[in-house]
């Protein structure tokens, strides 16, 4: 970083306020892929995830590409021709790749997943086929858009969430940059100059991703460290944390930054249950009936591996709000409403009036 993150001002990039972004079906709109990465964990909400994008997209989407270890139990694409299957094990690097590069570095390969799928989303135009269009969005498996959205404006403009404030300050729009944050540390030692543009991280479960930009993300990253992308990536993550990097805070303020014109923000009101994984707790389709008759624009149900370690390293929850939450990780649900965000416990009968 080229200067102390808590002397810089922390002003939102402009926001998208046109109502052809949200819920007008007014106007022709550029095409797009979809790129979606489930694990097994994600299988059982897949189709309600696919079945959001393909009816609330106001973008036309060309295809649905499901990246996964293996063939769903049943066939996507009797939901709909334009979702077919890769296999993640094709992709370069792979999560084994990646476990084997991080054990290289001594550090701990069983973050080897989740690495392994922020890469494959910021190397999605690998995944595609040729003449694909230029913007991809990536979609979660775990999330849902629930209201009609563009996610390319008709200047060809991405349309970017502004997501979760990279401090959680609860009840308020007034947000600022945090006096420490694992992820923009990461990736100002990635991408020489990268600074972040305002106090959002852009962190809400899908993005918007273009061609042009994520190739410059690249080919600045290759050339500052003379190694490739995906090593580059890893050697600049924080080895002591288990999110020691973030892909959608990387993209969005390298865009807004290096790339303005191309880009637009906006917020995506939104409920997310998070819970630690096995047995029993909320699924997808049970949020998303859940938020039937609502004003969301998106709900999502996560299941985190190793939840409660993941809580206590979460550096943008402030300390006072970490012991709250961590004293018994219980499922929770944030709620993000124009910026504004809240936190409460996850209990049935689930309801998101």
């Amino acid at each position: 970083m080229q200067q102390p993150l808590a002397t810089l001002l922390a002003y939102p990039a402009s926001e998208a306020a046109d109502e052809r972004l949200m819920g007008h079906r007014g106007g022709k709109l550029p095409p797009i892929s979809v790129v979606i990465l489930a694990a097994e964990k994600d299988m059982a909400g897949l189709d309600v995830c696919i079945r959001g994008v393909l009816a609330r997209s106001l973008n036309p989407v060309e295809l649905v590409q499901v990246v996964a270890q293996r063939l769903p139990a049943r066939s996507f694409g009797d939901l709909d021709s334009r979702v077919v299957w890769f296999d993640e094990r094709s992709c370069v690097p792979s999560s084994r790749d990646v476990r084997e590069y991080l054990r290289g570095l001594g550090r701990d390969p069983s973050t080897a997943s989740w690495y392994f799928q922020q890469l494959a989303k910021l190397q999605c135009f690998d995944v595609l086929p040729a003449g694909t269009p230029e913007h991809v969005l990536v979609v979660d498996a775990d999330f849902v858009f629930l209201r009609d959205m563009a996610f390319v404006d008709g200047q060809g403009s991405s349309v970017l969430p502004y997501g979760y404030p990279l401090s959680w300050r609860l009840n308020t729009r007034v947000h600022r940059l945090p006096d420490h944050h694992t992820a923009l540390e990461a990736a100002g030692r990635l991408i020489p100059g990268w600074l972040p543009v305002d106090a959002y991280s852009g962190m809400q479960h899908h993005m918007v991703f273009d061609r042009t930009i994520l190739g410059g993300i690249i080919q600045r990253a290759q050339k500052a460290h003379g190694i490739p992308f995906w090593q580059a990536f890893l050697r600049t993550a924080d080895p002591r944390k288990w999110t020691g990097a973030s892909e959608y805070v990387l993209y969005r303020h390298f865009a807004a930054r290096f790339f303005p014109e191309r880009v637009r923000h906006r917020h995506v009101d939104a409920v997310d249950v998070i819970q630690a994984e096995g047995h029993g707790g909320f699924v997808l389709p049970e949020v998303a009936a859940a938020a039937e008759g609502s004003s969301l624009h998106a709900v999502g149900c996560h299941r985190f591996l190793h939840y409660a370690e993941r809580l206590a390293t979460m550096d943008y929850i402030p300390a006072g709000l970490r012991r709250t939450v961590c004293a018994e990780p219980t499922p929770l649900q944030l709620r993000l409403d124009g910026g504004l965000l809240a936190i409460g416990n996850a209990v049935p009968p689930l309801t998101l009036a």
